[in-house]
């Protein structure tokens, strides 16, 4: 869905071209090590690759913000929200309501992010494989839990049993929700409303690999990703 200050395909790969300093759709294509119908196709569809644009940006410094929107400011007062990453090592922190832990998280800017509140959370296992890998980020939206739909990938954050990463389903007892997994090794979870501190709707997988020197020269917070970005995962 395109939103009033983002960019449709076109003018997208206009301004990658700019930044890259090429002028041709062929030059473009061996940046993006595609074939250059791959590129006509895009602008036919309004349609693009973002995880290899992303990391075309990423390898040579560009602005996602600059290729992604038109304008620097919307309604949430910058280009999208800051997503903070709540990694394997600060989320029993994280679901116990840690003071300043929220403060403390590394944040990033994703294109595909358009709720006022976001989350990234890092994957601790393979329950939900093939769809969602272990290590990867869910990078999740803001949601009410009466608003959500039956099967709904979803983060549950609970103080008293942690944080879940499932589908979603109402059982047969009121207020009682089942947490199912796509690996079937891995058993059902019934939680009460009450025990849901936050529920996030998934909106896309993030994976990469962070550069130590990176993450040594600023603390905590990684600076230099390859991402590879999916979205619609529901």
């Amino acid at each position: 869905m395109q939103e009033n200050n983002s960019l449709n395909a076109n003018l997208i790969l206009k301004k990658l071209k700019k930044s890259l300093k090429i002028s041709t759709d062929i030059q473009l294509s061996e940046f993006l090590n595609i074939k250059p119908n791959t590129i006509s196709t895009w602008k036919k569809r309004n349609s693009l690759d973002y995880a290899s644009i992303i990391s075309i940006c990423e390898l040579y410094e560009i602005d996602l913000n600059d290729i992604f929107f038109e304008q620097k400011n919307n309604k949430y007062g910058s280009y999208t929200s800051e997503t903070p990453l709540v990694s394997r090592e600060v989320q029993f922190q994280y679901c116990i309501g840690a003071t300043g832990i929220l403060e403390s998280l590394p944040k990033y800017n994703f294109p595909f992010v358009r709720a006022e509140e976001s989350r990234a959370f890092q994957v601790l296992s393979n329950n939900m494989f093939p769809i969602i890998e272990e290590n990867s980020f869910a990078v999740c939206e803001s949601c009410e839990i009466s608003t959500i739909a039956e099967g709904s990938l979803v983060v549950i954050v609970s103080k008293a049993k942690g944080l879940f990463i499932n589908r979603i389903y109402r059982s047969d007892k009121p207020d009682i929700f089942t947490l199912k997994s796509e690996n079937t090794f891995f058993n059902n979870v019934a939680v009460h409303v009450t025990e849901i501190s936050e529920i996030w709707l998934i909106k896309g997988i993030l994976s990469y690999n962070l550069y130590n020197e990176h993450k040594a020269q600023s603390g905590d917070a990684p600076k230099k990703m390859d991402p590879a970005f999916v979205k619609n995962v529901q």
